[in-house]
């Protein structure tokens, strides 16, 4: 007996023809999202469980990770649909049971076929097959056909070749917002456990650039395209009482086929290192290999205590929130950590971080935040030496505070070899390399930075001002602009257009661009510095001294940067005031006075010997 068609709204899905059809068109949907549709059409608006799907579309024992399966499965049917999940008009999730389909659903039977003519005869009737074992036998071809491509790169080696893969963000499926946390730093360590196995062959998309993917509605094939990947990890975490599920499966991009799933299934306090095995089956799966000639860096977790990992994950989502309270707590998480388990070398590394990040935005002194974040990478290497994390803090404290150039450069180096992938260290390499005066390396080291973080605002930013301090002003105008169009509120991208624009000398665009970076940034003490920079030198004199006046009130309750002060008295053209606060800049060893050579605020101070002396000082000439 023929199967019915199944109208709803525009849609029309025929399962004799196994076609959907939107307002006559054929819409491309693949087989397991097909079915899927299919069931709950064929539901009339009745809740539809998971155990359900399970049982109509996998069986028992034919597929391995079926939470993961459905899924990907009503993703792919939402994008099918162009179905909101926040305002859906067909699929309902009912949290934790299964989907309802509510649009409303019409059936009309199929139209009888007419026999055929001698000048056209009709080809044989397939028989129809049980939706079950329709999908088990697909599932069974896909068997072969993975077994075929896993025995041809065995045989076939991948030589000099390099893959991208992208780890999207995993989805939280506890029911609790809360733990978000864990979900995404499952994503972070898998990215950096990636980052780390097979370098040679594998390229890792760093965490910024995913994070636009959470809860997405795209499908893999645009992502794909979107991070230049070929490969895409996607996966769950799922955490009830003392029970944790972790679900990953691996994608190839340029035919969205499934070449890898797995579920873990752990007692809460066994959770470690499961993002290791996940990591190295993918690395195995995209490779044929793990790369003989290179140690597994991830084959052991770095802490055996669960309450120290789950602190350490929270520290580092408070971490990549980069403003200053929530700095703060990350150290907190941390410390309290490092309190479980002394030896936790990650930990440190999350210190180390941290503190950076305080001494750069000048919310420490110089010699608290860099000191601080030189003892906790110590301590995270002498407990892990193979971790790139800490040694590409200690570049930052080497370039940044100690002005230890090479130090500085064999630190990026290294924390690169441990890890191509890692960002973050390609981009302050980049930096270092700028205020040495290698331009063009610098660029092209912060285009492998791009390559890894395509979607990163702070990198895209720090093209511009390389750009700016290479004397590039109108390339750095249209970068920085470029930025602003993704988000017309990102802070840094509106400091260094201000930047740029003062260097022109249009003195009301740069002085909007900061009062653009918005309420919260009025009193950080690099904008306030340019503010009052700019103000001296468009004839601004009373808002240049009040500047002066509001960093002495910092001062009376806080570290205030005398490198800002120096600014504020170069642009009022007050030079032996700028001296004497540069001076006391080096004193406090300042990190901005590595931009001295570069940094064209300094330019009415080059005449004067001292400004030479004190670039020698600091290490910019010999």
């Amino acid at each position: 007996m023929s199967q019915p068609k199944y109208r709803f709204l525009e849609f029309e899905l025929d399962p004799e023809r196994h076609e959907l059809r939107r307002s006559g068109r054929s819409v491309k949907i693949e087989n397991i999202p097909f079915d899927l549709l299919l069931l709950l059409a064929e539901a009339g608006g009745s809740l539809v469980t998971r155990e359900t799907i399970i049982e109509k579309l996998w069986g028992a024992g034919v597929y391995r990770d079926t939470e993961q399966g459905i899924n990907t499965a009503i993703r792919k049917l939402r994008m099918a649909l162009r179905d909101d999940p926040q305002q859906p008009r067909y699929l309902q999730t009912v949290v934790g049971r299964g989907y309802r389909f509510i649009a409303p659903v019409t059936t009309e039977p199929v139209e009888s076929v007419p026999p055929a003519t001698p000048e056209t005869k009709a080809p044989p009737a397939r028989p129809t097959r049980p939706l079950r074992h329709r999908v088990a036998l697909g599932l069974s071809l896909l068997a072969i056909a993975l077994a075929a491509w896993w025995l041809w790169t065995a045989r076939w080696p991948m030589g000099n070749r390099r893959f991208m893969l992208a780890v999207l963000p995993f989805s939280n499926l506890t029911g609790d917002p809360g733990q978000r946390y864990f979900s995404d730093g499952m994503t972070e360590e898998i990215i950096t456990d990636l980052g780390r196995l097979d370098p040679r062959h594998l390229g890792v998309i760093a965490r910024t650039s995913v994070l636009r993917y959470t809860e997405t509605t795209r499908s893999i094939q645009e992502i794909g395209k979107d991070l230049g990947v070929d490969y895409i990890v996607e996966g769950s975490v799922r955490r009830e009482a003392e029970k944790l599920r972790i679900a990953a499966q691996l994608i190839r991009v340029r035919d969205q086929s499934h070449i890898w799933a797995q579920s873990y299934d752990r007692e809460a306090h066994a959770i470690l290192g499961i993002e290791s095995n996940v990591a190295s089956a993918i690395v195995r799966e995209v490779t044929g290999r793990v790369a003989p000639d290179r140690p597994n860096r991830v084959a052991q977790a770095s802490t055996l205590d669960p309450g120290a990992y789950q602190l350490y994950l929270q520290g580092r989502e408070l971490w990549n929130r980069r403003t200053e309270e929530s700095m703060r707590q990350s150290i907190a998480k941390f410390q309290n950590a490092l309190a479980l388990d002394p030896s936790y070398a990650a930990a440190f590394a999350g210190l180390a971080d941290a503190y950076t990040a305080l001494g750069y935005g000048n919310y420490l002194s110089p010699s608290e935040a860099f000191l601080k974040a030189r003892n906790a990478a110590e301590k995270a290497l002498a407990a892990d030496p193979e971790a790139p994390e800490p040694h590409a803090s200690l570049g930052y404290v080497n370039m940044y505070f100690d002005w230890n150039f090479p130090a500085a450069e064999a630190q990026f180096q290294k924390a690169i070899e441990l890890n191509p992938s890692f960002a973050i260290a390609h981009d302050w390499y980049s930096i270092l390399m700028l205020a040495m005066g290698r331009g063009e390396g610098a660029r092209a080291e912060l285009d492998r930075a791009v390559r890894l973080d395509p979607f990163s605002l702070p990198i895209k930013t720090d093209l511009g001002f390389q750009l700016h301090y290479r004397g590039l002003n109108q390339q750095a105008i249209q970068q920085l602009s470029a930025v602003l169009a993704e988000n017309p509120a990102f802070p840094l991208a509106h400091f260094w257009l201000s930047r740029v624009y003062g260097a022109e000398h249009r003195c009301q665009e740069a002085l909007a661009e900061l009062a653009s970076m918005g309420p919260a940034y009025q009193d950080w003490q690099p904008a306030l510095a340019a503010r009052g920079q700019v103000s001296g030198v468009c004839g601004q004199r009373a808002e240049a001294e009040a500047i002066l006046g509001r960093f002495r009130e910092l001062g009376e309750r806080r570290y205030a940067t005398s490198y800002g002060v120096a600014l504020v008295y170069a642009g009022l053209g007050e030079n032996e005031e700028a001296f004497h606060w540069l001076d006391k800049a080096y004193d406090e060893r300042s990190h901005w006075l590595v931009w001295l050579s570069l940094d064209p605020r300094w330019s009415g101070l080059h005449p004067d010997p001292r400004f030479d002396q004190l670039r020698r000082h600091v290490g910019l000439i010999h």
